[in-house]
C-alpha cells in the first residue's frame, strides 16, 4: 500500500532524529520550511510533525517551534494546555506552569501553554486556545476568573480543571481546586489579637470580599474599613498596573490629614503587587513601616516586594499548588475517582507584625 505524504515525512525526520541530525532542545526547520523541502502541503508537513510528537520525538513550543526532545521514540500520553491570559502570564502562573510541565513530563504527559490577550473589544482573543484543542488535548487547566475559557471549553467538549473557583460557578469542570484560608486567618487573627490591633484598613482590586475572614475578624472584635482600588477595563490590566493602583490609592488615602495623623494599626493588601505601590506610597507620606502602621498582604511565595523589610503575609506557594494540581489532574486521567483538593495558605509573621 502507498504510503501517505504525512507518513514519508514522518519516517524521514524520525531516521533523521534518531542518527542525532538535531540534538535535543534544537530547533528542526519550519512548517513552512518543511513544506518547501519535501515540495508538499501545509497539512502534510502539520500531520508528519504532529505523528512525531505523539510518538516523543519532538515537542512544538510557543513562539518556538518544533523542538527536538531527548527521549526520541518513547511515545507521549497527550497533551494537557495550562491556559493563561497575558503575554507571558502573572509570576504566579509562571512558577505554577514551570512545576507541572516538569511534572507532567516525568509521567510523559505534554504541558502546553497556551497565552490569551484581550481583542480590540475587550474580550479574550481565544484563537490560540482553538489552535491547540483543534490539534487534540486531553485536560485543560484554567484559573476560574477566565469565565470566557472555561465556556469555549465547555463547548467544545474539552475535559478542564479550575484553579481558584467555587464548584458551584463551574458544573461542567472535572475538578475545581478550592483556595483553603482558614487556618492562616486563625494564625493572623491570634497575631492581630496580641499586638492588640484596634483599626484595620484593607486595600482591595476585587468586589467580593472573603466573608469567612470578616466574621473571623467581628468575632474578634477587629473593625476593617475597606477601601476599594477602582480600575475600569480589567481584562487589559498588567501587573505594573497594579502597582501604580495600589500606589495612588494609599497616596489618596493619606492625603487626607485626618488618616496621615491618625493611621491604622495595620494596612492590608489584597495582592502583592498593590502592596508593592502601597507601601512605597506610605514611606513617601512620613508613614514608617512598621513602627507607625504594620502591613500584612496577600502573596505568592517568592514574590514579596523588596523594601528593607519582610512584611507579614498570606502566602501562596505555586510550587505546592502545582503538585496538588498534578496530583489530581493524573488521578482523573488514569480514571480514577477522588474528591477535588485544597490549596492551603498559610500565614508569614514577617518584620512587620
Amino acid at each position: 500500500m502507498k504510503k501517505l505524504e504525512s507518513e514519508r515525512i514522518a519516517e524521514t525526520l524520525r531516521g533523521e532524529l534518531e542518527v542525532g541530525r538535531w540534538k535535543a532542545g534544537e530547533c528542526l526547520p519550519s512548517v513552512a520550511e518543511l513544506r518547501n523541502r519535501f515540495g508538499t502541503g501545509t497539512f502534510a508537513v502539520r500531520a508528519a510533525v504532529r505523528n512525531l510528537r505523539d510518538e516523543g520525538f519532538v515537542e512544538l513550543r510557543p513562539r518556538i517551534g518544533i523542538v527536538a526532545t531527548e527521549k526520541g521514540g518513547v511515545s507521549m500520553k497527550g497533551r494537557i494546555l495550562f491556559v493563561c491570559v497575558g503575554e507571558r502570564g502573572s509570576f504566579f502562573e509562571q512558577r505554577l506552569y514551570v512545576r507541572l510541565a516538569r511534572r507532567f513530563d516525568e509521567s510523559r504527559w505534554s504541558c502546553i501553554p497556551v497565552f490569551l490577550r484581550s481583542a480590540h473589544d475587550g474580550h479574550l482573543d481565544v484563537s490560540p486556545l482553538a489552535r491547540q484543542v483543534a490539534e487534540g488535548v486531553s485536560l485543560a487547566i484554567v484559573l476560574a476568573s477566565e469565565r470566557q475559557v472555561t465556556e469555549f471549553l465547555g463547548r467544545e467538549g474539552i475535559a478542564y480543571i479550575v484553579l481558584n473557583g467555587y464548584a458551584r460557578d463551574y458544573p461542567d469542570a472535572v475538578g475545581v481546586v478550592r483556595e483553603d484560608f482558614i487556618d492562616c486567618y486563625c494564625e493572623l487573627i491570634k497575631v492581630l489579637r496580641e499586638r492588640r490591633v484596634k483599626s484595620l484598613v484593607e486595600f482591595d482590586a476585587e468586589r467580593v470580599m472573603d466573608r469567612s475572614f470578616k466574621v473571623q475578624l467581628a468575632a474578634a472584635g477587629i473593625p476593617i474599613r475597606r477601601v476599594m482600588c477602582e480600575r475600569d477595563n480589567e481584562s487589559s490590566w498588567t501587573l505594573a498596573d497594579f502597582k501604580r493602583l495600589g500606589y495612588s490609592a494609599v497616596a489618596r488615602f493619606f492625603s487626607v490629614s485626618a488618616n496621615r495623623e491618625n493611621p491604622p494599626d495595620v494596612v492590608m493588601f489584597d495582592d502583592d503587587y498593590l502592596a508593592a505601590g502601597g507601601i512605597v506610597a506610605m514611606l513617601e507620606a512620613g508613614i514608617r513601616v512598621p513602627q507607625d502602621v504594620r502591613v500584612v498582604f496577600y502573596s505568592n511565595k517568592g514574590n514579596e516586594p523588596v523594601l528593607g523589610i519582610s512584611p507579614a503575609r498570606i502566602e501562596n506557594d505555586p510550587v505546592a499548588y502545582a503538585d496538588i494540581v498534578y496530583d489530581y489532574a493524573v488521578k482523573f486521567l488514569s480514571g480514577r475517582k477522588c474528591a477535588p483538593p485544597r490549596n492551603i495558605w498559610r500565614f508569614v509573621p514577617g518584620d512587620s507584625l
